[in-house]
């Protein structure tokens, strides 16, 4: 079917500027009212993520209120008493001579088959007493020997006679000083 438009030609032209007039307006209204339902979203966000805020400050507030209440004091004093404890460790450890360099200074001293059975430190005289057994005199007069040598380390070692009457299975000790430097 053909729909012929008897309308004048400036009628025709009229209908249509109507009809885009028509079309301009509902944009317009469905732009108009769009804007307004995102305002309003938006607006009603806003208002709830301040109210949100707000909540949270004073639950903020509220646990800060808790945490300094005397119910608490019995925790802090604990945290306390453990940081004392620690403190008093680390100055324990600070004033304590180190004795891993005089050991690690000693070690190479004592020649192959020569047994230290004891090794003792005193640290107020700041002396070294060692005890042992060697196969050979020879060994026990090397150990001597090594730890003369020792300047550095080691000084005033002591060489009783009665570490070398025996030719073989010797039975030994020495008694000998140590250098201020190890103690650091």
């Amino acid at each position: 079917m053909k729909v012929i438009n008897l309308l004048p030609k400036p009628r025709q032209q009229e209908a249509r500027y109507i009809a885009m007039l028509r079309g301009v307006w509902f944009v317009f209204g469905f732009s108009l009212v769009s804007f307004v339902l995102v305002f309003l979203a938006q607006s009603g966000t806003l208002f709830y993520l301040q109210n949100q805020a707000g909540r949270l400050q004073a639950q903020i507030a509220d646990l800060k209120a808790q945490v300094n209440k005397k119910e608490n004091s019995q925790v802090k004093s604990q945290v306390k008493a453990a940081n004392d404890l620690i403190s008093d460790f680390k100055n324990l450890a600070q004033t304590s001579p180190k004795w891993s360099k005089v050991i690690e200074a000693f070690m190479p001293l004592p020649p192959e088959g020569v047994k230290i059975n004891t090794f003792s430190i005193d640290p107020a005289k700041k002396t070294i007493n060692i005890t042992g057994i060697a196969p050979t005199r020879e060994l026990v007069i090397k150990l001597h020997d090594n730890i003369a040598k020792d300047k550095r380390d080691f000084h005033d070692i002591d060489y009783p006679f009665e570490n070398i009457a025996r030719a073989q299975n010797v039975n030994f000790h020495f008694s000998f000083g140590i250098q201020q430097e190890l103690f650091k």
